[in-house]
């Protein structure tokens, strides 16, 4: 699929005939009334800020008169949301954009994505929700496609008031070394999933410092690293080729890699916005959309709009 921009007659045809108010996610609905609503009317930027409303009723009417270009909701909750004031709590957030994938197994440079590149995000995105859900406890947890990738939102009463949110960007993302590769549960079980996750999607060149001969024997041996960490085995990177201070470097590069994959400014920022599920991304003509079979989603069939298909004469 071709990415084109949305044309301004193209967004009043969405907002007028295809934008379905009912397809904006029941989180935001209920909690409407204490986030704060962003508008960005001409691919400029989030300009138009500090809008509240008390139904949807009143953001329906805002959006079939303005026809924007971008719609972000806040992931914070505000006693005063039309003066950002007065925080109460925040959603924790995890971002993964394809564009800015730090390792993927396509061709594409970064700022590119292609169908692949989404695929693999997705992957990503099940295994945080993995880690949230089985390793954290965590139950209330909604998958958004972005248009060029995805968010993850938790709403889980203890997560929303988390104010330091470092930590736990760390232990889900594999970004810091646990204590024990060996342990049976706890961190070092998420950390061999994303160390093995990186590693999968790694090809020479993603680490510029590291010796080619080194690579070289990673990329050859990713089976065979991936098997012996799910082993739990402390000697999952004894490959020829490979000795002692070379495994430090290696684990510390994949470590740094698995930490970028998310954008974890987002994470940690308890007052961020975010594009808003059943509007569209009109840099590339996609609907953000509220994920409710991760599994069998494909945005190429899920969420594009109709003009798209237009466009196309189907």
């Amino acid at each position: 699929m071709e990415f084109m921009e949305v044309t301004p007659t193209e967004r009043m045809m969405y907002y007028s005939e295809e934008w379905d108010p009912k397809k904006v996610p029941g989180f935001i609905i209920d909690s409407m009334k204490e986030r704060e609503f962003a508008f960005d009317h001409n691919g400029t930027g989030y300009n138009d800020r500090y809008n509240a409303f008390n139904d949807m009723r009143e953001l329906e009417l805002k959006m079939k008169a303005l026809n924007p270009y971008a719609v972000c909701a806040s992931t914070a909750y505000y006693k005063a949301p039309e003066n950002r004031e007065g925080w109460l709590k925040a959603e924790l957030v995890f971002d993964i954009d394809a564009k800015d994938q730090p390792v993927r197994s396509c061709e594409c440079e970064v700022g590119q994505i292609c169908e692949m590149c989404l695929e693999e995000s997705k992957g990503l995105a099940l295994e945080i929700i993995d880690t949230l859900r089985g390793e954290l406890g965590l139950k209330k947890v909604y998958l958004a496609y972005s248009g060029r990738g995805y968010h993850i939102h938790v709403l889980d009463e203890g997560a929303l008031k988390l104010e330091n949110r470092s930590s736990i960007l760390e232990y889900v993302m594999g970004s810091k070394m646990p204590g024990d590769v060996q342990m049976i549960n706890g961190y070092a079980k998420t950390w061999r999933r994303m160390f093995s996750l990186t590693l999968s999607k790694m090809k020479a060149g993603d680490i510029d410092s590291m010796n080619k001969g080194v690579m070289n024997s990673v990329l050859k041996n990713k089976e065979g690293i991936s098997g012996r960490l799910m082993e739990r085995r402390a000697d999952f990177l004894d490959f020829p080729g490979i000795g002692k201070a070379s495994r430090d470097r290696i684990i510390e590069e994949v470590m740094k890699l698995s930490g970028q994959t998310v954008d974890g400014k987002v994470t940690i920022d308890n007052k961020r916005i975010l594009r808003l599920p059943s509007t569209l991304h009109s840099k590339i003509s996609m609907i953000c959309t509220l994920v409710s079979d991760p599994e069998n989603f494909d945005p190429f069939r899920d969420a594009v709009p109709r003009f798209v298909l237009e466009r196309k004469g189907k």
